[in-house]
């Protein structure tokens, strides 16, 4: 019990000294110490300034006075000690001018202007500047100071000299809720000195902590974490170095950026840790066994950069690329193996000294990698024309993306034709791109962009929208002519999509049986189940849906089959010779004998003469499209058209 006692009263002896600024430490730099003198200076000078601009016009002589001593201060004062603190040498002789500052304009302005003016309410921020400014020693001496002699100038100062009359009881009050504010500026300073030695105690161990880890962050930086090996940064400092070698000219440097096709599919097998740890092996094995290769990173997770230094060039290099699918004694992701698919690109230099970045040696690999992928090669090398191509795809790209964002595309559209009564009945929509640079852009230049980037959902939804409300157009010109519109199989996925068929729908007030949706049968191949539930759900708002291309590519009767359709569309491929060939003939006439089996309508495109419209009359084809009867054409173009063909 006594130590306990013992304890407390040393711990209140030693909060009162801290209090009172018995071993105080200044922990604040001096560029912070002069940020803050600067702020008070800036704020004391317009403030004071302020306010004697305002009792110069004061009636009151007194005021006036006031006015006039404030106004001198602040030049004489506050102005020195804004132009000390930008200087920002010896940030204590601005705070000592601060403090004077203080110390001479609250007990003036307390005098002169009593309750009609300002200074008895400013002056209790006084304690806390001085605190903030000075510490606690010095802010106990000033603020005590302060609170002694300015309530017994109060009461002398009226009697003696005429100014604002205070009462003796004033005088009292106001020192003792000033010494108040002096002990409340003093904790207050207090506390926030302790929280500023907690955080520097805090920086301290960050700062250790951060040294700590020095070494692995700038390994890591390197360094693929997974695996160990280089990554982007780290290859491209290896090619540097490369380079950099001594060789004379005789060798030539290889970078090679190969991607591993099957692993981002074998790392949702076996997962990526399993995964990682075959390529690690893998990178072992092509080390120990192509002596060529001098280097091995990873820059992403299915792909590795090799440098390889030959004295020869792509032949040799390609030999040594082949070689790795040869490889044996490469343990693999589980039971599946990791090197036997692979695609790569290859920019190579000659090392005769010819100043070359590295990362621009890497960049022209993974440009001829992504082309080989595009292309669907097994490797490409880099070459100059490569820089063309990609410059003209993203251009075109961009070109396009601005197109379909600033409505730059158009819609024109194909009549088709009731091959018996020889009425229009409908059109296909199809999409035209002028381009203010290139002219009349070819939809088989644009619609791959359009279908391989992020572009198609927006393009989708304009054409739905943009066609309906066309469709409805024409009704007046031409009640009943429907409009065929094409979604691809990623389109029709898309849930947005068939949610704008709905909205289009509505807001154009067309009859939905005037929508036919045109789409292939690969919609089946991904996520059968999906495409059936997106295609019932189109079905069921009425529309009409055709299956395109039939015989073109990839066509399967049982998913044909499932397919909720109303009509038939045969490919132009099996039309456009359909007078000389026989086998088309025979292909084309059992395409519109299945079509009628399975209740559709069969619609033949690319008709350009009138003996092959016959043939296919005679077969039993029930509509037709192709140049025959028109080419695509503008709206206005197709009621004109329609008005001259009846």
């Amino acid at each position: 019990m006594a130590s306990e006692k013992h304890l407390t009263r040393l711990h209140l002896k030693q909060t009162i000294l801290t209090l009172l600024g018995v071993g105080e430490q200044d922990i604040v730099s001096d560029d912070e110490r002069r940020k803050s003198s600067l702020t008070f200076a800036v704020i004391g000078f317009v403030v004071v300034t302020a306010f004697s601009l305002i009792f110069v016009q004061s009636a009151d002589r007194r005021l006036q006075l006031q006015g006039l001593i404030q106004l001198c201060e602040a030049i004489f004062i506050l102005l020195p000690a804004i132009l000390l603190a930008k200087r920002g040498d010896h940030p204590e002789r601005t705070e000592n001018l601060l403090v004077f500052a203080g110390a001479v304009i609250f007990p003036t302005i307390t005098l002169f202007g009593g309750f009609d003016g300002d200074g008895i309410y400013w002056t209790f921020a006084y304690p806390y500047l001085v605190f903030f400014l000075k510490g606690q020693r010095v802010g106990w001496l000033v603020g005590a100071g302060y609170a002694l002699i300015v309530p017994l100038l109060m009461a002398y100062s009226p009697r003696h000299w005429g100014l604002w009359v205070y009462h003796d009881s004033h005088s009292l009050y106001y020192g003792m809720a000033y010494l108040f504010s002096v002990l409340t500026a003093a904790h207050f300073n207090l506390l926030r000195s302790a929280f500023q030695a907690r955080l520097r105690e805090q920086v301290d161990f960050n700062t250790c902590e951060a040294k700590r880890h020095l070494a692995s962050l700038e390994f890591n930086a390197t360094h693929d974490v997974l695996t160990g090996l280089p990554n982007r940064q780290g290859s491209i400092e290896a090619i540097a170095e490369a380079l950099a070698a001594p060789l004379g000219g005789a060798g030539v440097l290889h970078v090679v950026t190969i991607k591993f096709v099957r692993v981002l599919e074998l790392a949702a097998i076996v997962g990526m840790k399993k995964l990682n740890a075959g390529l690690i092996r893998l990178a072992g094995c092509m080390r120990s066994e192509l002596p060529q290769i001098v280097s091995i990173g990873r820059i992403r997770q299915d792909e590795l950069v090799l440098l390889m230094v030959l004295d020869q060039d792509d032949l040799s290099a390609l030999n040594a690329l082949n070689g790795i699918e040869h490889l044996r004694g490469v343990t693999d992701a589980g039971e599946f193996s990791i090197h036997d698919e692979f695609v790569f690109g290859v920019a190579s230099q000659r090392l005769d000294g010819t100043e070359v970045w590295a990362g621009d040696l890497l960049r022209k690999a993974e440009q001829a990698l992504l082309y080989a992928i595009k292309n669907r090669q097994r490797c490409q090398f880099y070459d100059d024309a490569l820089d063309g191509y990609f410059l003209k795809y993203n251009t075109r790209y961009q070109k396009v993306r601005n197109a379909i964002f600033s409505d730059g595309l158009q819609l024109h559209y194909q009549p088709q034709v009731d091959l018996r009564t020889r009425q229009v009945v409908g059109a296909e929509a199809l999409v035209r791109w002028f381009d203010a640079d290139e002219g009349m852009i070819p939809p088989d230049e644009f619609i791959p962009i359009i279908e391989s980037t992020g572009l198609l959902h927006r393009f989708s939804v304009w054409t739905i929208k943009q066609a309906m409300h066309d469709c409805a157009e024409w009704q007046k010109d031409m009640p009943g002519v429907s409009v065929s519109i094409n979604l691809s199989a990623d389109a029709l996925h898309d849930p947005d999509v068939v949610l704008a068929l709905e909205t289009s729908l509505q807001s154009s007030n067309l009859n939905p049986s005037l929508v036919i949706v045109e789409l292939t049968e690969s919609v089946m191949l991904k996520s059968p189940e999906m495409a059936l539930v997106m295609m019932q759900s189109i079905v069921g708002m009425g529309m009409h849906l055709s299956i395109d291309d039939y015989g073109a590519g990839f066509s399967s009767l049982t998913y044909v089959k499932q397919l909720p359709a109303h009509e038939l569309k045969i490919d132009k491929s099996f039309i456009s010779d359909l007078i000389n060939s026989q086998r088309d003939r025979a292909i084309v006439e059992s395409s519109i004998d299945l079509g009628h089996d399975f209740g559709l309508k069969v619609l033949a495109e690319g008709i350009e003469d009138e003996a092959t419209m016959e043939l296919l009359l005679q077969a039993g084809c029930d509509l037709g499209q192709g140049w025959y009867f028109a080419k695509a054409l503008s709206l206005p173009d197709l009621k004109k058209w329609a008005h001259s063909f009846k």
